[in-house]
């Protein structure tokens, strides 16, 4: 194979390559724009999530404002954030326990 039937290989492989690297992308983006709201929904949780821990006695507020204008309310979701801690927390434990 000569120099000049090996380059046109090389550029016809090249064009290959781009054609479907350009075909992939667009397919990523298809696939990521899905993802795009559930993404920022989970950005903003995280956001207030790390408000709260810079601020903990305003979250302690707001369940004793929560508490006192909704009592029943505030007992069912008292129950429901316990039975997520020991969720959580045993997920925790689960995780740091070696094989």
């Amino acid at each position: 194979m000569g120099f000049e039937q090996r380059l046109t290989e090389l550029s016809r492989r090249r064009a290959e390559l781009v054609a479907r690297s350009v075909s992939q992308r667009a397919e990523l983006g298809e696939l990521c724009h899905v993802w795009r709201v559930p993404m920022a929904i989970v950005d903003q949780g995280v956001t207030v999530w790390r408000f709260f821990r810079v601020y903990p006695a305003l979250l302690v507020g707001l369940g004793v404002v929560f508490a006192v204008a909704r009592p029943r309310k505030s007992l069912k979701w008292l129950g429901r954030g316990w039975t997520l801690w020991r969720f959580f927390r045993g997920m925790a434990a689960g995780q740091r326990k070696p094989n």
